[in-house]
């Protein structure tokens, strides 16, 4: 994955991942150890939240379209490393935010 490219979105335009979508099963424990690396990341990245939230509900029943979705993520993550949400210890609480209401 470390010479993979990366893309600009985390999850396909349209995509619908099902239970029983005709592809062959994938090794159970390599994807829950994936998700669940990615469920740790969205502490710092909200915007996979979503996705992984999605990827999650396959835990038991990965096949190989969940897998190449799991692994887009991390294309994602590849091309957008410089984004997160960064936590500092601070003694003075300050909360800045922005809104686009266009």
């Amino acid at each position: 994955m470390e010479e993979c490219i990366s893309v600009k979105t985390p999850m396909c335009y349209k995509e619908k991942l099902q239970k029983e979508d005709g592809t062959k099963p994938t090794d159970e424990a390599h994807y829950r150890s994936l998700v669940g690396c990615l469920m740790y990341l969205t502490a710092t990245r909200p915007d996979i939240l979503y996705v992984v939230s999605v990827l999650s509900r396959f835990l038991n029943c990965a096949k190989e379209s969940h897998m190449i979705a799991a692994k887009r993520v991390l294309r994602y993550l590849k091309g957008t490393s410089c984004h997160g949400v960064k936590f500092t210890k601070s003694k003075e609480l300050k909360l800045s935010g922005f809104s686009d209401s266009e």
